[in-house]
């Protein structure tokens, strides 16, 4: 596995990438289909030389695709400044974290997430913890 790397430079994506189908092959269920793209504005010109970082990834089964650059067609599109979205990529999500983090969002403090992610796998974040720990 790699060090530290830049958020979603192409060290990042190719990390994600790796991280994504070791869970895919492993908890991957045949019926899995889910996409997501993510974007993120005012990213440093080391990440993203036009200021748009932006990657994406689909999941078929057990297989998936990983890609930088904006997928329009993507289940979930999250979109945010890359500053702010920053610390949210370094945490890592403990069970009491994303259960807090499910009341708020039930009781109206927090937004629910853009998008339908009633098809999301299941391993999903785990995918995000792996790359919290290496995000710089």
């Amino acid at each position: 596995m790699v060090g530290k790397v830049e958020f979603a430079s192409a060290e990042w994506i190719s990390a994600a990438q790796e991280i994504l189908a070791d869970l895919a092959a492993s908890r991957g269920r045949d019926e899995d289909h889910f996409s997501v793209c993510e974007q993120f504005t005012d990213a440093p010109e080391s990440v993203a030389a036009g200021g748009l970082a932006a990657w994406s990834f689909q999941i078929r089964g057990k297989t998936v695709e990983v890609r930088a650059g904006v997928l329009e067609s993507a289940e979930v599109m999250i979109r945010g400044d890359y500053a702010t979205t920053l610390p949210i990529a370094r945490l890592v999500y403990t069970p009491e974290y994303l259960a807090e983090r499910q009341r708020k969002q039930e009781a109206g403090e927090l937004p629910k997430p853009a998008g339908d992610w009633s098809r999301a796998p299941t391993y999903l974040p785990e995918l995000h913890n792996r790359l919290a720990v290496i995000t710089a």
